[in-house]
């Protein structure tokens, strides 16, 4: 049976789709909306297609979510029973940024990963799905410069999981031709799926590739899309594989 993936910057539901709308939406970085649920009501429609969505990006609890978990409002509107999330950085009662893995399988051997680098505030999270056929997944958001990312790359190939099926996702803020990128493939010796021409980044139109999907050996690619959704700044990578 297949396995779809995908990996999705939901941007905390703010919902740009122009570069004018990081100052005309610039509330929405402060304050909750409606628009802000309707976003994230698409979002969870668009995710529910899938086994496992790696979320970046997701507001925790702060007051430009109302306060609220957007973790648990994308729960109840979606077909998703499990998650687990981390939080990366609080920025007064405004935002607490973070990410989250949500999963149609139960997920156990949860870690919270604070990346390090220069600049402090980025994270990952790692969880072991309890499929049929067990295995990890690392979802990830690097940070912007090259010097922190390397640091971050070298941390995750000391912290994944030695000889089990492993999938690493998320935004990695770099090119699939990167350094950072080929060091992580190379020093777990995974298969990175996405290619220059996988553009994500503006959504509304795309000119650099931030958003990758790496495999393990024990899987094999069935199909690999870069999603038209545009429910926010980054456009979605999703993927289906066998195991």
């Amino acid at each position: 049976m297949p396995l779809k993936i995908v990996t999705y910057n939901i941007q905390a539901a703010i919902g740009t789709r122009a570069y004018r709308q990081y100052i005309t939406r610039i509330n929405r970085q402060i304050f909750n909306t409606k628009a802000k649920l309707k976003t994230l009501q698409a979002i969870a429609e668009f995710a529910s297609d899938y086994d496992v969505a790696a979320l970046q990006e997701v507001d925790l609890g702060g007051r430009r979510s109302g306060f609220k978990c957007q973790v648990d409002h994308l729960l109840s509107m979606s077909n998703f029973e499990y998650m687990s999330m981390q939080e990366n950085r609080v920025v007064g009662n405004i935002s607490r940024h973070g990410n989250a893995i949500l999963s149609k399988y139960p997920q156990s051997d949860v870690t919270d990963l604070k990346l390090p680098g220069k600049h402090t505030g980025r994270g990952a999270v790692m969880a072991r799905m309890e499929a049929p056929n067990p295995f990890y997944v690392i979802n990830v958001h690097l940070s912007l410069g090259e010097a922190d990312q390397r640091m971050q790359v070298d941390y995750l190939i000391k912290q994944a999981p030695e000889n089990v099926p492993l999938i690493i996702l998320g935004d990695f803020n770099c090119a699939s031709a990167s350094i950072p990128l080929q060091a992580l493939s190379d020093g777990l010796n995974m298969t990175l799926l996405t290619t220059p021409m996988d553009k994500t980044y503006p959504s509304w139109k795309p000119r650099k590739g931030f958003d990758h999907i790496l495999i393990s050996e024990q899987f094999s690619l069935v199909e690999k899309t870069v999603n038209s959704a545009i429910h926010s700044d980054h456009r979605p990578v999703s993927a289906e594989l066998r195991l």
